[in-house]
């Protein structure tokens, strides 16, 4: 029996790290925010479980299946607040087996290490559990839809976003 308590004491305190360990302060300088998410072996971990099956190890995608590239792109999509909430509510990321926390700081890995230049010069905003919170329970109806009215208001600022073949793979 006192084994039996010492495993789950081990295991609730073992939970209570993890999600002290995700919530502890991030820092505030893009530069030091770029070392802190390119040097996260658990969102690394996190990333290649849940987003690597399609955007790949590389973030490279699999254009021919539809998979766009997060290279040199992802980061355009932070800038806007519809890109943002679109980065949150796409399926692959909304449904995703991560709580809120895991699946911000998964975001801003991606940003760190798929479009490094946006942690430049401070421009960049972190996204946070608050804001994936927000976003993240309202589905998209139509994502392809979605991501045509961003690539417009990109195409407006002068950005243009890596390929995005949904429902045209392979043609």
């Amino acid at each position: 029996m006192r084994a039996l308590i010492l495993v789950l004491l081990g295991c609730v305190s073992g939970l209570g790290a993890n999600a002290a360990e995700a919530k502890r302060p991030l820092p505030t300088d893009g530069d030091a925010q770029l070392a802190y998410f390119l040097n996260s072996e658990g969102v690394y971990k996190d990333y290649m479980l849940q987003c690597a099956g399609c955007h790949r190890f590389d973030g490279k995608g699999a254009e021919n299946r539809g998979i766009p590239s997060f290279v040199d792109s992802i980061g355009l999509f932070s800038r806007i607040p519809d890109g943002r909430a679109y980065m949150i509510r796409v399926p692959g990321a909304s449904q995703s087996q991560l709580n809120n926390d895991e699946l911000a700081m998964v975001l801003n890995y991606v940003v760190a290490r798929f479009s490094p230049d946006e942690y430049d010069g401070g421009k960049f905003r972190l996204f946070s559990a608050a804001e994936v919170g927000a976003s993240r329970p309202y589905k998209f109806d139509d994502v392809a839809e979605a991501r045509k009215a961003l690539e417009q208001q990109m195409s407006e600022q002068g950005w243009e976003p890596a390929p995005y073949l949904f429902g045209q793979a392979g043609r």
